[in-house]
């Protein structure tokens, strides 16, 4: 497939770039994430194009099992097209305008509870997942478990 082979040349063009120093590397950066950010734009459109089709009965099938399974990959479709939109705008943030700290951003389009967690120490790098706070009594029996919001030492990568 074009786009994905696009893709993935934009992707190693992002890489070498990234590795590299300096003003004419950044310019560089900035063109490979510009062209990555057209094709995944040309794929989101199809994408949606391709949902407004079995909204709209273009596409359906006479089958009612293959009917609800394309209504179904509608759904996934939208929701995923949507959270594709929304990398694209932190994206366009984070490298084309500088701006680090793009509120509500997203870290995982799979799992969108996910948070940036940082330590507080500039070796380590940030994890990403959930804080969770697990009381234990005696013998390992776990009493309380909470998932914790962001807090001060979440989401602010």
């Amino acid at each position: 497939m074009i786009v994905s082979r696009s893709v993935k040349l934009r992707v190693l063009e992002i890489a070498r770039a990234a590795r590299s120093k300096g003003e004419q590397s950044q310019n560089k950066l900035q063109q490979a994430y510009q062209k990555l950010l057209a094709a995944t734009s040309r794929v989101v459109g199809q994408a949606k194009r391709f949902a407004e089709d079995i909204a709209s009965g273009v596409k359906s099938s006479t089958d009612i099992m293959q009917q609800a399974a394309l209504e179904g990959l509608r759904a996934e479709l939208d929701t995923m097209a949507g959270r594709v939109q929304q990398v694209m705008r932190q994206t366009k943030a984070r490298v084309l305008d500088g701006n680090t700290h793009y509120a509500g951003k997203l870290f995982s389009v799979f799992e969108t509870s996910t948070e940036g967690i940082r330590k507080g120490k500039a070796g380590k790098p940030t994890e990403f997942g959930k804080m969770v706070k697990i009381q234990e009594a005696e013998n390992q029996i776990v009493i309380d478990l909470k998932s914790m919001r962001s807090g001060p030492m979440t989401g602010r990568c």
